[in-house]
């Protein structure tokens, strides 16, 4: 008698349980978007499909944040396409992995911090960074700062390269 009652309250058990909402039976996905009401991009990208050959390689539409995978050969030095800038700084807060190599992020105070590769970062607003080894870097950043950082990217290359 004491087996069947325990099996009877097993048995509601596991009936409240999958009842419940956002149980394994009625959830239909796994994925995770923070801001669901602004969400636009695509979920998942492959290597393969993210841009390449831009100024800086950006996706945007994820959840008002941007994702940017860049390469950069050692030698570079972001500081000249930041001129104009307030301070003739970004202004864009980055927070991101290092994947490959070695960089100096410099803040409005001169300080320096150097992110190795397999290390992951913050840029607070108003830093520039020079690469010192060939890096990969993914970011992610609030989505309209990025895009008004790009323009302002392109617009200073297009003059340098005017003025060479």
């Amino acid at each position: 008698m004491k087996t069947i009652k325990t099996w009877k309250a097993l048995a509601v058990l596991v009936a409240l349980f999958l009842s419940l909402p956002g149980t394994s039976q009625e959830k239909k996905s796994h994925e995770l978007v923070l801001h669901p009401h602004e969400f636009k991009g695509p979920i998942h990208l492959s290597p393969e499909d993210f841009p390449t050959g831009n100024v800086i390689n950006m996706v945007g539409g994820w959840g008002g944040m941007a994702v940017t995978i860049n390469q950069a050969p050692a030698g570079t030095d972001y500081t000249p396409v930041l001129v104009g800038l307030k301070d003739d700084l970004c202004q864009v807060p980055h927070w991101g992995y290092l994947e490959k190599g070695k960089l100096r992020i410099i803040d409005k105070n001169k300080k320096t911090t150097v992110v190795n590769g397999g290390e992951v970062f913050y840029m607070p607003p108003g830093h520039t960074a020079i690469i010192d080894e060939d890096s990969k870097i993914i970011e992610f950043s609030p989505e309209e700062g990025m895009h008004e950082l790009n323009k302002h990217v392109q617009k200073r290359v297009a003059e340098m390269q005017n003025n060479q």
